[in-house]
């Protein structure tokens, strides 16, 4: 099955992640983590953390490299040494991932027979749908929202706002920033135009 799990910025959704990751250790069930090169600005490489302090050890993927065909190689070196292999998939920011490597998860997941559970924003500061999510909610067989509150209201955060070191929102700029310079917010307050 292929899950899309997304959210808004600061909802929780790489510690909701990493919490399913130790899940599956607790239980001995081999999992690998992704995440999209592109991304690796924020977490440092070849990890995932949150912001509450979890990490756990990851996979990169390289904007030209093809989920499935990562999977894959492990899953024949795997049975090569006589070991179970992946039963879980789990990504990271995958709202940066091309229609082609969400393919691959899809491929994961009818192929391979291993579920992924990828996790992304579904739009970006201006509030339009990253290419990852846009293929993401078209294709999974199962979507999930991690709900989160606007700051300082009861109202529910949709969007993404970018702001400046005062806070003020900025609309212009390239889509694919991974940092820390985000509010998410309602509607009301991102104010589409």
């Amino acid at each position: 099955m292929l899950n899309f799990i997304y959210s808004t910025v600061n909802a929780g959704k790489s510690a909701n992640l990493i919490m399913r990751a130790h899940s599956c250790k607790e239980r001995e069930i081999e999992f690998r983590i992704l995440v999209p090169e592109v991304a690796q600005g924020r977490d440092g490489k070849s990890k995932v953390a949150s912001r509450i302090g979890f990490e756990q050890k990851a996979t990169t993927v390289g904007t030209s490299e093809d989920p499935y065909n990562l999977i894959m190689q492990e899953v024949i070196f795997r049975k090569d040494v006589g070991s179970e292999g992946i039963q879980v998939v789990f990504v990271d920011e995958a709202q940066f991932f091309s229609r082609e490597q969400v393919l691959g998860l899809t491929k994961v997941v009818d192929l391979l027979e291993i579920p992924v559970f990828a996790y992304g924003l579904r739009t970006d500061f201006k509030g339009e749908p990253f290419e990852g999510s846009r293929y993401l909610l078209a294709w999974a067989d199962h979507i999930e929202e991690v709900a989160t509150f606007s700051p300082g209201t009861v109202e529910k955060a949709t969007f993404n706002m970018k702001v400046d070191d005062k806070g003020n929102q900025i609309s212009t700029g390239d889509s694919i920033s991974p940092g820390f310079g985000f509010l998410p917010v309602s509607r009301k307050k991102f104010g589409l135009e």
